[in-house]
Parts: structure tokens; sequence; C-alpha cells
């Protein structure tokens, strides 16, 4: 976690390949021993980002400090930085421990303190006895632990790690993520992770920068991001999220009132604007804050509407349910919880979907 610290200082980065500008005014802070994620699909800019970072990319214009150091000409092999790449980059001719200890080669130490680094290393990645291995018996997670002992053992400053995870399968994706996210803890060095999975980045990170089109939509917390998106391109990207579309009949600065046509007017708390009536807004209600029920719900502190089950998928602890409103073209997702084996409505049952009125968020259209 940041001690506060200011450890990174992006102002004003741009980069342009020919006419292209892939990067916009980019202007962040990454704290001292935080784990930070750029996050956004395939095309944004996060990975030209992360190689900006690395020295790889020099920026169009900006400036890059990095531990109070200006990185403007500084090339790779100077930085205080170190890169695991999406592919691992593995040696095949070499063993565990040749492959962790190549990039102490260009470094002066004595042979026997260069050994110990590498058995340490090899210790924090869970590879001890592994050492004299070829690169050819490992497995997918015992590689990707290989390349990250290998960027470790030089002892950067700052780790970038450029989609690391994505070539394992789910269940090993998931186990690694706890791995990474203790060795992170356990080494205190900054981390500067890519990834386009979502659930990766509110698994791992401290704060996340969502990126679209070469910038920074938004820059938070995983908590902030998931209840506090402050756009539609936020709220759609962290998670599944139901969109109502409407007008913004009344709004002040505690309740948005929206009329969103045959679905009814619905209300939900404004995102850091008051917009004015007549804008076109959306009602933003998470799956997991709907109830699903046979009967209309009575409770005045609830929003409630009428729909027909569209699709319903069984998936053990939860059933996911599509409901379809008058009114309304895309039809609502609706996650229901299976504490009590609770049976799955057939399809085209009607049913209520109702939701506190504090929970929805209105934001600009």
């Amino acid at each position: 976690m940041s001690d506060g610290s200011a450890f990174i200082s992006l102002s004003a980065i741009e980069k342009r390949f020919g006419s292209l500008t892939v990067l916009k005014d980019i202007t962040f802070d990454i704290g001292k021993g935080e784990f930070f994620s750029l996050l956004g699909a395939s095309g944004c800019g996060k990975t030209t980002l992360l190689r900006i970072l690395s020295g790889i990319e020099q920026p169009s214009a900006g400036t890059l400090l990095i531990d109070g150091q200006s990185m403007a000409g500084v090339p790779a092999n100077k930085r205080p930085t170190n890169m695991v790449f999406q592919s691992y980059a593995i040696f095949p001719h070499l063993n565990v421990e040749e492959n962790i200890g190549y990039g102490l080669r260009n470094v002066r130490i004595a042979k026997d303190e260069a050994r110990q680094r590498v058995q340490e290393a090899l210790e924090l990645v869970k590879l001890n006895g592994l050492g004299t291995r070829n690169a050819h018996q490992l497995s997918g997670g015992q590689r990707q632990r290989v390349a990250l002992a290998r960027a470790l053992v030089c002892r950067p400053k700052v780790l970038l790690l450029d989609e690391p995870l994505s070539a394992l399968d789910k269940k090993l994706r998931e186990e690694m993520q706890l791995e990474l996210r203790a060795l992170q803890r356990t080494v205190g060095i900054t981390f500067v992770f890519v990834t386009h999975d979502q659930e990766e980045a509110l698994t791992l990170s401290d704060r996340i920068a969502v990126m679209a089109n070469g910038r920074v939509l938004q820059l938070d917390t995983p908590q902030g991001l998931y209840e506090r998106p402050r756009s539609r391109e936020v709220a759609e990207f962290i998670g599944t999220m139901n969109l109502l579309p409407g007008a913004v009949s009344q709004s002040d600065q505690s309740e948005t009132m929206l009329d969103a046509g045959l679905v009814g007017t619905l209300g939900g708390r404004p995102i850091e604007v008051i917009l004015d009536k007549g804008a076109r807004a959306y009602l933003a209600v998470r799956p997991e804050q709907i109830s699903l029920s046979a009967t209309e719900p009575s409770d005045p502190a609830r929003y409630s509407v009428a729909g027909e089950v569209a699709e319903a998928a069984y998936l053990g602890d939860r059933i996911h349910y599509q409901v379809r409103l008058t009114g309304l073209e895309k039809p609502m997702t609706v996650f229901v919880n299976n504490t009590e084996r609770a049976v799955v409505r057939p399809l085209g049952s009607n049913v209520w979907l109702s939701w506190d009125r504090s929970v929805g968020l209105v934001l600009p259209g």
C-alpha cells in the first residue's frame, strides 16, 4: 500500500505515432509501494503508457518523474524499473537459476552475492528446489514465477507488468492473482500492472486508472470505481451495470428524478454535477442491488417495476436473470443469491423488480 507520497509523477504525457495520437494529457501520480493498475480495452493506450514508464518508448510531450528524477532521455537499462512481459520471454536454453540470474550479468556484484540473490528470488516466488530444472519442463504458472523472479532479482524500485497472467487458465490465473498480491506486499515496491480484465484489476489493485481512447476516464480505488462510477463508460466497463435511459424531470444535490418513459419515473443519486431539466441521463443500478419477486412490493422506500423473465442461468450459488421491461430495449440483469435454494423462475414468468431508492446513480447521457 502507498505511504501517500508521489513516487511516479506523470504530467501532460502525450504519445504520437505520426498523425495518430495514442495518449492524450495523461496526468496522475502513483504512490511509493502502491499496486497500481492501468485498465482498459485493447487499443486504449495502457501498454503504450507502460512502455513509456519503462523507457522502451519516449513521450512526444509531457514529463515523467520516478523517485523525483526526470526520465527524459534516460534509456530503459538505466531506469529504476524492470518489466514482466505478457510472453514471459523465458530463455529455453537456460535452466531456472540461469534465467533468473540473467539480469545480474550487467550488474557489478560478486558471484556469491549473485547466487544468494537468485536463491532469495527462488524462495520469494516459491520455486525452491527447482533451480536446475530446464525451462521447457516448467508449467505455465512456474514460467510466470520465473519471469517475476528474474525481474525482482535486480531489485528495481518499480515493477512493470504487461498482462502477465493472460496466458494462464482461469483457475491458475485466480491462484496467481492472490500470489502476486502477496508478493507485492512482501517486497514492498511499486507495481504498475496492465490488464483488460476488470475483475483482475479489482482483485489486485490499491488504485486503478480506467483508460479509453488514450485518456484516463477515472482514477479511483476499486470500491470507488464500482460504487461511484462517474460516467456511463466506466459504469459499463467495471462489472455489470443496468442503465435505464431517461430525461431529467428534476434534480438537486440529493436526488435526480428521471422520466424513463413506459418504465416510469425513477430517481437516484447525482454524480458530481446537477443535471439540467430535460437533459438525457441514465439511471445505473447494479444487478446484485435488485430483488426479484412474484408480487409487487409495497415498501415505499423502494422503486419497483414489472417485467417478464427472458433468460435464467443457474450458477449454483446464484441465479442470473435477464428480465424484459416494457419500454426498455435491453433486458435488466438481476443476480439472485441462492442461499435458500430458490426455484429458478421459468422463462415468460411475470415478476417484479425492486431496489432501494438510495442505491441508484444518475449518470450524464
